[in-house]
């Protein structure tokens, strides 16, 4: 399958809420999901370990390999769940350091996840530089999704439009930005607290549902287009 880093230069773009629903959502599908967590915050694997408990108490959630790891053990798990046919996700460390250069260094797609803010929208070009080292050293392109996330709900039209131009005005250019957007909700956190994705918590929020489910399809459509086989 495949190895996807999330990356950012950064902290609290909303990398590892990103990170676990789009898991939660490839699960939904019938996929093989591996979350590597190397950031030092270990989000994902404190939610993983309330997900355990609730499954565990005799919740009907389905159990997700989520590890911890980094340095070497990071790279040869990586690559031993991709070969196992998962889907292998890596919730980069908010920082340019050498986990997450050595993680995208192994990575076949690279997403960033990125507020409409312009503190937030600068970290997008210095992703994109570190991207452009990489891919010098080995010959090969590393395509990177953006997917603005933490979008205010009021005026989100306006938010995405105003960052768009932030881009163009600064010549900042990813591979592709996509369609779908996160919105700031509070389901979000509510569902993470429960060790759950937003597409498994009660009462259901579909328009968050919405949000995480038409990102993974364009993500996919996007991997296709890169790769004709079948994922």
């Amino acid at each position: 399958m495949y190895i996807i880093t999330i990356a950012s230069t950064k902290g609290g773009v909303g990398k590892s809420t990103f990170i676990l629903n789009l898991a939660t959502v490839m699960l939904n599908k019938g996929r093989k999901v591996a979350i590597l967590d190397a950031d030092s915050q270990s989000t994902i694997s404190k939610w993983n370990k309330v997900r355990e408990f609730m499954i565990h108490e005799g919740e009907k959630l389905t159990e997700m390999f989520v590890v911890s790891a980094r340095g070497e053990a990071l790279l040869e798990i990586a690559n031993d769940k991709k070969n196992q046919g998962y889907i292998v996700l890596i919730d980069s460390p908010g920082v340019d350091d050498i986990n997450m250069r050595a993680a995208l260094l192994r990575s076949d797609f690279v997403i960033t996840t990125c507020p409409p803010s312009p503190v937030d929208l600068w970290e997008v070009e210095s992703l994109m530089n570190i991207l452009k080292q990489l891919q010098g050293t080995q010959s090969r392109r590393l395509p990177l999704m953006l997917v603005f996330t933490k979008v205010p709900t009021r005026h989100s039209a306006l938010a995405i439009n105003d960052a768009l131009k932030f881009f163009e005005h600064n010549n900042i250019t990813p591979a592709h930005i996509l369609n779908s957007v996160i919105k700031e909700r509070a389901i979000f956190k509510h569902s993470i607290r429960d060790g759950r994705g937003v597409i498994e918590y009660s009462p259901p929020d579909h328009k968050a549902t919405e949000e995480i489910a038409t990102c993974y399809e364009e993500i996919i459509g996007l991997i296709k287009e890169y790769n004709t086989s079948t994922i």
